[in-house]
């Protein structure tokens, strides 16, 4: 026995079972504390973040990037920190330390430098009101007069003092186009003019014409807007110190500016002498574009005529465009002959300065184009260029539906071609047969258009010329042509013309036509000779002349009579052989009549006959079909053979089964058919019979016989029926029943049976082992005669007859002791206890059923005789007690057992009969149910159920303690038959069991009764009266769902948190409202209107925002009870009068711009609304427009001036300055209120 294995101690682990690389040794500070370390310090960092951006939320932007700056620095340390340390679960992998990195990268950049979508831009705006109404930190009291939007604080003056200014035209230098006075699909281009620190009001430009010389003055007077006719604003810079105008040109020439003045009617400076040409636009068409042409593919180059105008040089982008969707764009430059303008090399000026190269020019262009693959072609012109860069998308245009589409369409026919369908080693034969013999030659005819025209020639032998024939012509429609050829020789193409182009002549071009020679036939013939009886056949050669295949006829006489009329043979080659061996003697001739090949059919022939005396050799064959042969054990086979040769005749045969072999002769046979009759089979199994040797007795000729065995299948015994009928076979009358047979045997069976005592037999057969026969009529049937593949059999002697008889219909016990009324509760029984079987009553021609109460669980119990299932049909009658249309619907009831429960209709009162039409079994269908002849009606009496409700379940609201006595409540009682009970519930405040109370022997006043409420309702609470049922003399009651509430409620009270008699608007007015339950409704006044504010079960204080001025009052508040009562108790008066916001307005509250030259002042205005004295603060910043009046963007401006005056008796105040800047009011006080900076 070994030894016990002792258990390690848990006091043997060490306490720290896991390894760790923590650099704080786990053992000093575990794992959890460190993590808590490190989270505590990660949560400070960024708190301390939020603290800065908070501080710098109204700080300059320069503050806002160091920020950025300082926090990310701070972030990375932390990470690097927390790396270093190695704390467990906070190991960060190099992945996952980047993605920490980058979102918060991504929050400092948001917090500090996104200027559109950082948090400091919106705090901006909103910061100093929220913070600063509850006291916010002191950075939020600095530079209160960058609020965008405040309704106290409102407009600013902005004074600018605006620099001298400039003019440019045409800054880039650009080229420009005006289209012909035809054309109207081009816009007429814009010259752009640069200003530099003002805007113009005041142009004036001249115009010199290329094609006179004369130059004309323009002036244009402002403002000018973006929808100025002639010059308009187009865009400008986002300082609005620059701006661009657009001049439009409408006339080709040199255009200068001549003088500018601004809104202060003060010169612009500008260029004299920079001037802007102005040419025609370009233009390229083509020449009767409308027109297709038509080229052979072949025939040199295609010309397309383009006319180009405007300013030299030119360059043309057209396309081009095949129906194999091939696209090309190609480019062709070109100028006028000694053309030289100084927008070109090697420009000499002329003596006279002139603009003779800047007028309109004209030029004929011829594009070339090598098209050699047959197709369809598109030209079109798509772009045009000028000398000075113009360029005109043409086929922008077009697409555009402003210029029609210029297309050139060019098809290049492919040259027709033909060739004979003839191969010249084999020429075409002419069948010299007929009146008019000919043959004809098949011409092949490829691409082209038709009609077609082709021309031949025609050359009788090597020695004579070529004649021209008649030319072919195919119509539209038609590929194909023949030549026909009437006499021997050379036939050749000459040429082929479709309805476009000249064709070609391809291989083979020529043909050679022969006369066809008769064809003949030679032959030679031998006797075919046996050793014992001579000649047994005859052996012909046929030798053929002509062009194969050939076939040769003759016509077979025996004995000097026609045996076989024009017997045929084929033959591919020249040389037939034939061996003719008749199957009978006699003395035989064979007469060939017509020979046939390729060209010639049927011609006849002259030839001698051919005589032999023919004795065929025995022979011997079996006759018909043998190749499935059955019989029995103990039988015996017939079968029939064929004797060929003179007779008479002696034959051997052997009959073999296995290894057994037996030989059997037949003698002297003079037939040339007989049957031969095979010994009876003693064993089963297979038998083959074989035919060995045939004796021409005549001759004394012997012969082997080499012919198929035949094979005999004999099976061990006769086959056997019998019925599979222990019992009497049953089935519905009119229908059929399929009666079993067992067999035994090879299939297929043959059965003949009939009914016994009838002489009428019937036969059936069947390829199974259990056969089915279908009768109809019942019977003994007895089975006659059995037979299968092999044999008669036997039928079983005590299974050879099978009883049929018809089944019982389905029927219906309608004794009144065998049905049953079984259900729910009967009159008069009490709850809980389970009626027994109710007796039926019969009432002249229907039976009659107790009376059921409405909505009663109750079924009719019959009795049934068949075979189940059962399905009942029956038609149920309904009549409302109080009159009205009858109701009558058709039913079916199914039923696994003799047994069926008929459920009762009991849903509405009154009288219900139910009709039984048929009854159907699993053997009978639709049976009609009868009683006496008589229909089956069975019928009862529903009677409604009394219903009670209170008259009224409205809510109802009672103050505490406002009930005093008893109270009562109203139960109207309905239908039955009284005196009724009823079944009251009481639910009660703070109990979870309801009380339930019953109303016996009660009798309704007008079917109302009033039922006193048993108990006093003192405490709070809601309470809950419910009519649970009510159940009337007959037994009959129904469930009501009828309930009333009473709620009765506290009285609260309200008291104010501090006395305040005097407040500004948005000042918060608070109130203490005590109570038990619950929401509570405070009523008050603003000006004498009245509001009502709801106090929830979580908050019993009331808070009233000063939303305007006015005199603010409580009413009263209470608890509510119905829409217009409510438990209250009288309050003293509690009232507080609001005052209203002061407000200061510069420049009447607009965003005021004034433009200053050096040395002049402006006057600034600044309007108080509120109740003197006024005091008030404004800041002056660096200017928050540029000098084109718009709002500057990015770096926030520099305060640069602040000012306080007090005690201002008036309500407007004005003061003048002459220094640049933005004046901002950012403190507003008056009797009462103040609002901004120091607030």
């Amino acid at each position: 026995m070994s030894s016990p294995v002792p258990l390690k101690s848990s006091a043997s682990r060490p306490r720290n079972a896991f390894p760790s690389n923590a650099r704080i040794p786990l053992e000093y500070c575990d794992g959890p504390t460190q993590r808590m370390y490190a989270v505590s310090a990660f949560v400070f960092l960024q708190a301390l973040k939020v603290y800065y951006w908070l501080g710098i939320a109204r700080s300059d932007y320069a503050a806002e990037f160091f920020g950025f700056v300082l926090w990310l620095s701070l972030d990375v340390a932390f990470l690097m920190a927390l790396n270093y340390l190695r704390i467990p679960w906070l190991e960060l992998p190099v992945i996952r330390m980047i993605v920490a990195l980058f979102v918060l990268t991504v929050v400092n950049f948001v917090l500090f430098t996104a200027r559109e979508i950082s948090p400091t831009a919106i705090a901006r705006s909103s910061a100093s009101k929220v913070w600063g109404y509850f006291g916010a930190p002191s950075f939020f009291r600095e530079d209160q007069a960058f609020r965008d939007q405040d309704e106290h604080l409102l407009g600013r003056h902005t004074v600018l003092i605006k620099p001298y200014s400039t003019a440019i035209l045409n800054p880039e230098d650009q080229c420009f186009c005006v289209p012909d006075a035809n054309i109207r699909v081009i816009d007429q281009p814009e010259i752009p003019i640069l200003f530099n620190g003002s805007e113009p009001h005041y142009l004036e430009y001249t115009i010199t014409s290329f094609d006179t010389g004369k130059t004309v003055l323009h002036k244009l007077s402002g403002p000018f807007k973006e929808s100025s006719p002639v010059l308009h604003k187009s865009r400008s810079n986002q300082d609005g110190e620059k701006s661009i105008y657009s001049l439009k040109a409408n006339a080709a020439g040199s255009y200068k500016l001549h003088k500018v003045l601004d809104k202060d009617r003060m010169d612009v400076r500008f260029y004299h002498d920079k001037e802007v040409y102005v040419v025609n636009c370009p233009e390229a068409r083509i020449d009767h574009y409308k027109n297709t042409l038509d080229r052979c593919s072949g025939k040199g180059d295609v010309d397309i005529p383009i006319v180009v105008r405007g300013l030299p040089p030119w360059t043309v982008t057209y396309k081009r465009h095949s129906n194999r969707k091939e696209m090309q764009e190609l480019l062709i430059e070109s100028e006028p002959p000694g053309y030289s303008s100084p927008l070109l090399k090697g420009w000499s000026p002329p003596a006279t300065p002139n603009y003779s190269w800047a007028k309109q020019h004209e030029m004929n262009l011829s594009v070339s184009l090598g098209l050699t693959t047959p197709g369809e072609y598109d030209f079109q012109v798509t772009r045009v260029k000028d000398g000075c860069g113009n360029v005109i998308d043409i086929q922008g245009l077009v697409a555009r539906n402003l210029r029609d589409a210029e297309i050139r369409h060019v098809n290049i026919r492919e040259r027709p071609s033909v060739s004979m369908m003839c191969d010249p080693r084999r020429p075409i034969k002419i069948v010299d047969m007929g009146d008019s013999p000919s043959a004809t030659i098949d011409l092949r005819i490829k691409h082209g258009l038709a009609p077609f025209q082709i021309g031949y020639t025609y050359q009788k032998t090597d020695l004579d010329e070529p004649q021209a024939m008649k030319d072919i012509h195919v119509k539209e429609g038609d590929r194909v042509a023949q030549i026909e050829a009437k006499q021997p020789g050379l036939y050749t193409l000459s040429h082929i013309k479709d309805a476009f182009c000249e064709g070609e002549t391809a291989l083979p071009r020529d043909c050679t036509v022969t006369v066809a020679t008769l064809p003949t036939v030679d032959i030679t013939s031998y006797p075919i000779n046996d050793s014992c009886v001579g000649a047994i056949g005859v052996t012909v050669d046929a030798t053929f002349t002509g062009e194969g295949p050939w076939e040769v006829c003759f016509d077979v006489l025996r004995n000097g009579q026609l045996r076989t009329r024009n017997v045929c043979h084929s033959s591919s080659k020249p040389r037939l052989n034939l061996e003719l061996k008749p199957d009978v003697s006699g003395s035989f001739q064979y007469n060939f009549k017509t020979v046939s090949d390729n060209n010639y059919n049927k011609i006849k022939v002259d030839l001698p006959p051919i005589f032999q005396n023919i004795h065929p050799q025995p022979s011997a064959a079996f006759v018909g079909d043998r190749s499935s042969l059955k019989t029995c054990r103990g039988s015996s086979e017939k079968l029939d053979i064929e004797l060929f040769g003179t007779g008479p005749w002696d034959i051997e045969y052997h009959v073999i089964r296995g290894t057994d072999i037996k030989l059997f002769t037949e003698r002297n046979i003079t037939q040339k058919t007989m049957a031969l009759t095979l010994p009876p089979f003693e064993r089963e199994g297979i038998y083959s019979v074989d035919l060995g040797k045939v004796t021409d007795l005549a001759n004394g000729c012997q012969k082997d016989l080499k012919v198929s065995d035949v094979a005999i299948e004999v099976s061990n015994g006769p086959p056997t029926a019998s019925f599979q009928c222990e019992t009497p076979v049953e089935f519905a009358e009119g229908d059929t029943v399929d009666l079993p047979i067992h067999l035994t045997g090879g299939t297929p069976w043959y059965l003949t049976y009939g009914v016994e005592g009838q002489e009428t037999v019937s036969a059936a057969i069947s390829e199974s082992r259990n056969a089915l026969v279908t009768v109809s009529k019942p019977g003994v049937y007895v089975l006659k005669s059995v037979s299968d593949s092999f044999c008669e059999g036997n039928i079983v002697g005590q299974s050879s007859t099978c009883n049929v008889v018809h089944s019982q219909r389905p029927t219906m016990n309608l004794m009144i002791d065998s049905i049953r009324f079984r259900g729910g509760p009967r009159e008069n029984i009490p709850e809980g206890e389970i009626a027994p079987s109710e007796k039926i009553s019969r009432e002249g021609d229907h039976f009659m059923l107790p009376p059921v109460c409405k909505d009663a669980d109750r079924t009719l119990e019959l009795r049934l005789t068949g075979k189940a299932p059962f399905e009942l049909h029956y038609r149920r009658t309904y009549r409302p007690v109080k009159g009205g249309r009858e109701e009558v619907r058709m039913l079916v009831e199914k039923s696994q057992h003799s047994t069926m429960r008929l459920p009762i209709m009991t849903d509405q009162d009154g009288t219900v009969a139910y009709q039984f039409e048929t009854l159907s079994d699993a053997t009978y269908q639709n049976v009609e149910v009868r009683h006496e002849k008589q229909s089956v009606v069975f019928q009862h009496v529903v009677r409604s159920p009394p219903s009670a409700t209170l008259v009224s379940t409205a809510k109802q609201f009672y103050c505490k303690n406002e009930i005093i006595g008893a109270k009562k409540i109203a139960v109207r009682i309905q239908d039955g038959v009284g005196p009724y009970s009823l079944a009251i519930e009481i639910m009660r405040p703070n109990q979870a069991i309801a009380e339930k109370l019953f109303e016996h022997d009660v009798v309704p006043q007008n079917g109302v009764y009033e039922w006193t409420l048993p108990a006093k309702f003192t405490d709070m609470g809601m309470y809950k009266v419910s009519v649970l049922r009510v159940t009337d003399v007959n037994g009959c009651s129904a469930g009501a769902a009828s309930t009333v509430e009473f709620d009765i409620l506290d009285t609260p009270s309200i008291t104010p948190l501090r006395s305040i008699t005097d407040a500004c608007v948005g000042d918060k007015i608070e109130y203490s409202v005590q109570g038990e339950a619950p929401p509570f409704k405070v009523y008050y006044s603003v000006d004498q209107v009245s509001h009502t504010a709801t106090l929830e079960s979580k908050r019993k204080t009331f808070s009233y925002e000063a939303a305007k001025p006015g005199l603010f009052k409580i009413s009263k508040v209470c608890q509510t009870l119905a829409n217009k009562q409510c438990c209250t108790q009288p309050i003293k008066e509690m009232s507080t009068m609001v005052w209203a916001i002061p407000t200061v307005k510069i420049a009447d509250g607009a965003n005021f711009i004034t433009d200053l030259r050096e040395g002049d002042m402006a006057e600034v205005v600044a309007t108080f609304v509120g109740e003197a004295p006024f005091s008030w603060s404004y800041v002056r910043t660096e200017a928050a427009y540029d000098k084109e009046h718009h709002a500057k963007h990015g770096k926030r401006p520099r305060i640069l001036e602040e000012r306080t005056f007090e005690n201002l008796q008036d309500h407007k105040y004005k003061f003048s300055t002459a220094t640049e800047g933005t004046i901002v009011p950012v403190w507003i006080k008056d009797k009462h209120c103040q609002f901004g900076k120091g607030s």
